[in-house]
């Protein structure tokens, strides 16, 4: 009996369907064809959510086992972890990870010489990482260890330590100049585990030629996508040159073809989704299973799940925008980490039966002492952007806090947020716009406004400038929007015709000239509450109370002004010291868990506010996803507490803070 299996490269139902038809025993949805399909070059641009919707699509109109290229994985065992187990949800059988450098290039494409390869043994740990995070899905192990020259004695070696890695199939690659080193490849390494193979180089190699060795599934891999081109091009080229449809008939599938395509498609897609082979039944492979985690976001806990989802989902330069920090991001790290450094010492025999987190601010009653610091162009992250995030804060009865960048204007936010919005405003070069965002937010019911005085320059972001990061070209902010915008980029237009918005903005953001005369000049603008976001040192945190503040916001920007700035829960101490009970001192930058905000709140903190880990809520779940994170903290908020015997929030002190610290 023949151990060869047939596979065919599609990209859609349709195609699926028809290589059903022709009888191919697997569907490869392979990096090059679905690239192509979409019109984007194959070197791992499509997102993992893109390729799991192909798979979706697929899986609903066939039965047929679906295996998927996931090229190297975008370059981490991370990323690969997390493909394994969205393509698995979305109905792979099978996924296969290739041992070239993140990002690939096809193993076809001669044009720019040589090639490296990832370490073997770095290589085989993602294999296992793979192999650990899956429940039923095969992985498959691909070298490129051919297409770069290494010959088969190395070939062989790197699928060996695959294989001992637990790859449940094995993959070898050539090119043109080694394609007759393939078969050798095959005949040692067949006997070891089932192999795959994408003979696009030996066009004249009969498949069971690779079969006689063991279990092989020769992939056809590109062939619909390159008969489409071809044939495509030809009736369309006769057509535009005779202009009569007669002229390419014989060309065409009719429309009732056309008619049964779609329906059979349909009618599967609205059919209970049938049995699927059990894995000892697919092709050509074998089951080692582990202990499974039963959903994607089992394998890491909280807010780094749902930064790995966040990271699937959105745009490489969305992704690295929200983020990223200023230079080398030591700053961004410092944050957190100088957290994670701080002990608390808990006090015991005290009843904590009964624990409250709500506190009062600015007369709002809050649920617990968070609420979203402001974070700018969310709708990076979530069509919804920031109506999605307010709307979360406000079911908790949290607060949130609309940046003047947001993609969201603030009469749509406080739709959603009647009772919850607070304002950012930046001094600007044209002050006349940032009187008019003062003015709207106090029309639209805002609780607060937040002055943001740490940006006499945006910092330098290293992730941006690699991206080539163009926010404007991403999602412009809604502040383009402003009345008062508007009419001063129609002035400015009257003698500079071409004038963008996002010229306009540049020009005017950020202004390194703001002093204390301009703030106190925005006190004497509202009667809202005025919080100072951006204080570090004790001496401007006095100095802002005496222009008027109602608050001091510690925070170093989360890390996105400078990357050799104090921690923001060091400078916390010094701030407080400084003024006293005159005004009550917010804290954010770090925050990824509740016991960050218990330490901040021990350090004398009257409230945290919180950034990334909303937005990667956001990202991974839109209004539901912000929401589990700010539930998430408090409810790790109130069980600190109850460890550190504090029923209220105001029984977290200095003293719980481990007295090293302190010193």
């Amino acid at each position: 009996m023949s151990e060869l299996r047939i596979g065919i490269g599609v990209h859609s139902p349709i195609t699926a369907l028809l290589a059903e038809e022709a009888g191919a025993d697997v569907l490869w949805l392979g990096s090059l064809e679905m690239s192509t399909s979409r019109g984007v070059p194959d070197r791992e641009i499509l997102e993992p959510h893109e390729i799991a919707g192909i798979i979706r699509s697929v899986r609903a109109a066939t039965t047929l086992p679906i295996y998927v290229d996931a090229d190297t994985g975008r370059g981490s065992d991370e990323l690969a972890v997390l493909a394994t187990k969205l393509y698995e949800e979305a109905g792979a059988d099978a996924i296969c990870v290739e041992d070239n450098l993140f990002p690939k290039r096809n193993s076809l494409d001669d044009r720019f010489g040589g090639r490296e390869l990832m370490d073997p043994g770095v290589f085989a740990g993602r294999i296992s990482a793979m192999v650990a995070a899956r429940r039923s899905i095969q992985v498959i192990a691909r070298t490129e260890a051919l297409v770069a020259g290494h010959g088969p004695d190395a070939a062989v070696d790197r699928l060996r330590r695959y294989a001992a890695a637990g790859a449940d199939a094995l993959f070898a690659q050539a090119n043109r100049a080694s394609a007759d080193q393939l078969l050798p490849v095959v005949e040692k390494v067949a006997p070891i585990r089932p192999m795959v193979l994408a003979p696009t180089v030996l066009p004249g190699t009969d498949a069971e030629a690779f079969a006689a060795h063991g279990p092989v599934t020769v992939l056809f891999a590109n062939v619909v996508m390159r008969s489409l081109v071809a044939q495509t091009s030809r009736v369309l080229h006769e057509l535009m040159a005779s202009r009569r449809l007669d002229a390419v008939s014989s060309e065409l599938a009719s429309v009732e073809r056309l008619f049964e395509l779609a329906e059979r498609s349909h009618v599967r897609q609205e059919e209970p989704a049938p049995a699927r082979p059990e894995a000892g039944n697919r092709p050509h492979t074998a089951r080692r299973l582990p202990p499974e985690p039963e959903s994607l976001t089992d394998a890491a806990t909280g807010a780094e799940a749902d930064r790995i989802r966040a990271r699937a989902l959105m745009t490489e330069a969305a992704f690295d925008y929200c983020a990223g920090g200023a230079g080398d991001e030591a700053g961004t790290r410092r944050n957190v980490e100088r957290l994670d450094a701080l002990t608390l010492t808990p006090r015991v025999l005290r009843d904590v039966s009964e624990r409250s987190t709500g506190i009062e601010l600015f007369g709002q009653r809050l649920a617990a002492p968070l609420l979203v610091t402001p974070m700018g162009l969310q709708a990076l992250c979530h069509p919804e952007a920031e109506r999605a995030t307010a709307a979360a804060a406000t079911s908790l009865d949290l607060g949130f806090t609309l940046s003047m960048f947001g993609s969201r204007s603030v009469e749509e936010v406080a739709d959603v947020a009647p009772d919850s919005l607070w304002q950012q405003v930046y001094l600007l070069r044209e002050r006349a716009v940032s009187w008019s965002v003062v003015r709207r937010a106090e029309q639209a019911g805002a609780r607060a406004l937040v002055c943001t005085v740490d940006v006499p320059l945006v910092g330098r972001r290293t992730r941006d400038a690699r991206n080539g990061f163009r926010r404007f070209d991403a999602a412009p902010p809604a502040l383009v929007r402003d009345p008062c915008f508007a009419d001063l980029l129609e002035h400015r237009r009257r003698h500079t015709p071409s004038l963008t918005a996002e010229e306009l903005l540049a020009e005017v953001f950020p202004d390194p000239a703001v002093s204390w005369d301009d703030l106190a000049e925005l006190r004497s603008r509202t009667r809202l509450p005025l919080v100072v976001k951006g204080i570090l040192h004790p001496q401007d945190a006095v100095r802002a109370v005496d222009a008027g503040a109602d608050a001091i916001q510690v925070s170093t920007h989360g890390g996105r002004q400078s990357d050799r700035h104090v921690a923001a829960v060091d400078a916390l101490p010094g701030v407080v010291a400084a003024v006293g009970d005159r005004v009550p001192v917010l804290f954010d930058s770090g925050v990824r868990n509740g016991t960050h905000i218990a330490s901040a709140l021990a350090l004398g903190a009257r409230a945290v506010l919180v950034g990334r880990p909303v937005l990667w809520g956001l990202a991974a779940g839109g209004r539901d996803g912000v929401a589990g994170v700010l539930r998430s903290l408090v409810e790790e908020l109130d069980h600190t507490m109850a460890l550190l015997g504090a029923s209220s929030v105001t029984d977290l002190g200095r003293e719980l803070i481990d007295s090293r610290e302190q010193a």
